[in-house]
């Protein structure tokens, strides 16, 4: 079961001040009279009965009447005075103690401030609290010592408060009674943060200097409840005492508190995740114009959840905002880029000259075996018609019309000499044999 003193659902009873002291003090004190009374055995009896015959003799004088005269004597009250006395002086040196124990500025403020712890009494306007407030504790008595007396806590905001030093409670947007010695520790804000990192400074693996923004977005945790009209801003109490002591002391002695953790600790962990990349590698992690560090934002934003959660912080969302080159890096970048883009236009030309030389060959060869196969062909049909004398005659119009074949498929790719064509087309006509009537 959790502690009734983290419930941050419901208001708490404060309670009641102790009021029976006063009442015993009191008890002590007739008591004492009676003795003071009793130790110096008066008898005022006739001195009594002589007056109330003289003013009001038609009535019988009450004995009670006797014994209220006999304890006002005099001789009975001088008993009372060393009390009287040492209770004053008592009294006095108590406000003086507070005064100086607490640093207050007069003896009517440190008079009160005994009252209200004496009495328990809580009446007044309550105090709003606000950081600047909290920074201006000697102006407030409440504060600067603490209670009892009444707080209000604004909405979107919740105070963590203790006793001697000892964590005691939290407390939720609303009205609230501060114990005895209740103090105010500090107020947080339970509202979504937003920081802005500006010029950090990255080392790339290949030792390159970059700069670059980083945009935050966290708050405290939730505790999972979702937000509604009547409480806009949930919370996790455990989540809140740990933030309100996650303090760190910085080199300049200066105090930096829970909202300043998400900033100090994404800074230093953005340094580390760059210094595993060189800088091509990260230039290759821009492959989307929407989100070009996705890869970093993403390790970013696992490595700072780990890190936060023990804190009580939920981070949101964390993105790094545009990387930039020392100039004469990006120059020499370019220049690079430059030669890099040349090398390879002519690594596509040499590419395609070495193509084009291949079909060259490639033709030549094709364009030697048709021309081979032609004449093997018209040798062939010569033997077969059995006209030998025309052997040379036979071959050379062969190869006229491989020629004019090669030429022809030659056309779709390659533009051919003007007139190459018709004079092919003419000495095949000259070498064909002349038709037969």
């Amino acid at each position: 079961m959790r502690d009734r003193r983290l419930s941050s659902t419901r208001q708490w009873p404060e309670p009641a001040p102790n009021t029976w002291w006063p009442w015993l003090l009191v008890l002590v004190f007739m008591l004492y009279w009676l003795f003071a009374w009793s130790l110096e055995r008066l008898d005022l009896t006739p001195v009594v009965q002589e007056f109330w015959n003289t003013w009001v003799p038609m009535l019988p004088l009450p004995s009670v009447f006797i014994f209220f005269a006999e304890m006002l004597h005099p001789r009975v009250l001088r008993h009372l005075l060393p009390i009287l006395v040492g209770w004053i002086l008592a009294q006095r040196a108590a406000v003086s103690l507070i005064q100086t124990l607490y640093q207050m500025p007069d003896r009517a403020t440190a008079n009160d401030f005994l009252r209200r712890l004496q009495a328990g009494d809580v009446d007044g306007r309550a105090i709003n609290l606000s950081m600047e407030l909290l920074a201006e504790r000697q102006r407030s008595v409440l504060l600067r010592v603490g209670g009892p007396g009444p707080v209000q806590v604004l909405a979107g905001e919740a105070a963590v408060t203790e006793i001697n030093g000892r964590f005691q409670r939290v407390l939720g947007p609303g009205k609230h009674l501060l114990e005895r010695f209740e103090y105010v520790l500090t107020l947080l804000d339970l509202r979504p943060q937003e920081r802005v990192e500006t010029d950090i400074k990255l080392v790339t693996k290949d030792g390159i200097e970059l700069t670059a923004d980083l945009h935050l977005s966290y708050r405290l945790q939730t505790g999972g409840e979702p937000a509604t009209p009547a409480n806009p801003y949930p919370y996790d109490e455990e989540s809140v005492r740990t933030a309100a002591y996650a303090q760190t002391i910085l080199p300049d002695n200066q105090v930096a508190y829970w909202n300043t953790l998400p900033q100090r600790l994404g800074r230093a962990k953005l340094v580390d995740i760059i210094s595993r990349y060189r800088l091509d590698e990260i230039l290759q992690l821009t492959n989307t114009v929407a989100q070009p560090y996705l890869a970093i934002q993403t390790e970013l934003l696992r490595q700072m959840r780990i890190a936060l959660q023990p804190q009580g912080i939920e981070i949101m969302s964390a993105f790094v905002a545009q990387m930039e080159l020392p100039a004469n890096v990006t120059d020499q970048y370019i220049r690079f880029w430059q030669v890099d883009w040349e090398t390879r236009r002519r690594l596509n030309e040499a590419d395609g000259q070495a193509t084009v030389l291949e079909e060259k060959e490639i033709a030549r060869a094709e364009a030697e075996m048709t021309m081979i196969q032609a004449i093997v062909d018209g040798v062939q049909r010569a033997r077969r018609d059995g006209q030998p004398a025309n052997m040379s005659e036979i071959v050379a119009l062969r190869l006229v019309d491989a020629l004019e074949q090669m030429a022809h498929q030659s056309q779709r790719l390659y533009p051919l000499p003007q007139g190459l064509l018709p004079q092919l087309e003419q000495m095949r006509r000259q070498l064909s044999p002349p038709e037969q009537d």
